[in-house]
């Protein structure tokens, strides 16, 4: 078999599975509309974050498009693209959870998506400079986000989940696991 029919077949898959996409679309929306009757629900109520992850997706498609060869001038969008993603993603958990004071300390999430943008803008240069600050600042924002969490549960509001002790002793196993890794 030729190089150009082994293209010619990768192609032809590519359309293929561009071209099912709408058919997925409208079997998630089928599944969302039986899922609110079934459970009495109102779609709008719980998916309305999907308003701003919309947008989100279509900023990141320039760079999620970019190829080392072919480069695209619009990848910079994946920053506010990332950006809009983290505050769709905030809001739908938000919007369940009926707990919209969590935004006092969700914002440093935020801030780390963009450094998350710079990367994925940057992914096919592994040596740049921004994968290791931007990792560096995204654990940065990370660890702000839990200390705003313990701060403003426990003595601003004085509520305490119970998930709020197993997360910061999760992230703490996590953070040595990943010390020891690394100085082996």
């Amino acid at each position: 078999m030729s190089k150009e029919s082994v293209l010619k077949i990768e192609e032809t898959r590519k359309l293929q599975r561009r071209q099912s996409w709408p058919a997925y679309g409208v079997i998630a929306i089928g599944l969302g509309l039986l899922a609110s009757q079934l459970f009495g629900f109102d779609m709008i109520d719980v998916l309305w974050p999907g308003f701003v992850l919309a947008p989100g997706l279509l900023l990141l498609m320039p760079a999620y498009n970019a190829t080392p060869e072919r480069s695209s001038r619009l990848r910079f969008l994946a920053v506010p693209g990332a950006m809009f993603i983290t505050i769709a993603t905030l809001l739908f958990i938000m919007n369940l959870s009926d707990y919209f004071e969590a935004w006092a300390y969700g914002w440093p999430l935020v801030l780390a998506s963009a450094a998350w943008g710079l990367m994925y803008m940057r992914r096919y240069e592994p040596t740049h400079k921004i994968h290791h600050t931007g990792y560096n600042f995204m654990r940065l924002m990370v660890l702000l986000a839990m200390g705003l969490v313990v701060f403003f549960e426990v003595i601003v509001f004085g509520s305490v989940n119970p998930l709020l002790p197993l997360g910061v002793i999760g992230f703490g196993i996590y953070m040595l696991v990943k010390e020891r890794r690394a100085s082996k």
